[in-house]
């Protein structure tokens, strides 16, 4: 039984492995959602898929906040604000005032926030030459 353990609590703490599966999922919806609505990218449908997953896992936590329940760990809510989740992350935290007065917990949320959007807006600003390089890379 303690084998059984030891091996259930390496498997869970290796890597954070169920959190990657959780990416690979979203991944793997987004493709399924873009045979469905090929207009919209793959991209676009993972980021939606990840937003709303983040949004409910913060209203979550903050529901087991008030109910003195066991919470979401911290490192699983910065996990996937930085996968992708931010917008989701910072909109549930606005509606329900959730760890809006942890300084340290929002800092790195907005630092999140602030890299999210630098990395969109150099890549938008480059989508030209990225898409003329990836042409090259695949012919």
């Amino acid at each position: 039984m303690c084998v059984i353990l030891s091996i259930k609590k390496e498997f869970l703490m290796c890597c954070n492995s169920y959190k990657i599966l959780v990416l690979f999922t979203f991944v793997f919806i987004s493709y399924l959602l873009n045979g469905v609505i090929p207009s919209i990218p793959v991209i676009l449908w993972y980021l939606f898929c990840i937003n709303i997953f983040t949004f409910l896992l913060f209203i979550i936590d903050k529901f087991h906040a008030l109910k003195n329940r066991k919470r979401v760990p911290e490192v699983s809510l910065y996990f996937l604000s930085l996968g992708g989740g931010i917008f989701g992350a910072l909109l549930s935290m606005l509606l329900t005032k959730h760890k809006l007065k942890k300084s340290g917990f929002l800092y790195i949320q907005v630092a999140i926030f602030v890299a999210w959007v630098t990395a969109i807006f150099l890549v938008l600003s480059n989508l030209q030459s990225i898409q003329e390089a990836l042409g090259q890379l695949f012919k």
